[in-house]
């Protein structure tokens, strides 16, 4: 029997200039044949390869950077690409599509994190 998947994001946003409040979702990611595995790193200064898990593939992970970190991390597509800042302690969740799974990705940190392990759950 696979893996499945279901990610549930909602929330609110409060106090808006114009609009006062506005919820947030619920969106549903799913994956009926997800893939449960955690990758922990320790990430250094530069670039970082992130190997996607291959079988069975996943539909996206949740990037869960450290609470007591220092340094901006960002999301590299390729290298020499400059990436976009998410952030030094923040989570991101990213979804691809089933039939065109990336093989990696790299997050970029500003500096070594030495003792921070960023955690990645694949889904």
């Amino acid at each position: 029997m696979a893996a499945a998947a279901s990610i549930v994001i909602a929330g609110y946003i409060s106090n808006a200039p114009t609009s006062g409040y506005r919820q947030i979702g619920p969106i549903t990611l799913a994956s009926a044949a997800a893939n449960p595995q955690v990758t922990r790193v320790v990430l250094q200064s530069g670039e970082n390869v992130i190997t996607i898990p291959a079988s069975p593939a996943p539909s996206g992970c949740i990037i869960q950077l450290p609470s007591d970190n220092t340094a901006v991390t960002k999301l590299v597509g390729t290298t020499g690409d400059v990436g976009l800042a998410i952030g030094k302690t923040t989570a991101q969740v990213l979804n691809w599509d089933a039939t065109a799974v990336p093989a990696s990705f790299i997050l970029s940190s500003a500096s070594t994190q030495t003792g921070k392990a960023t955690e990645i759950t694949f889904f």
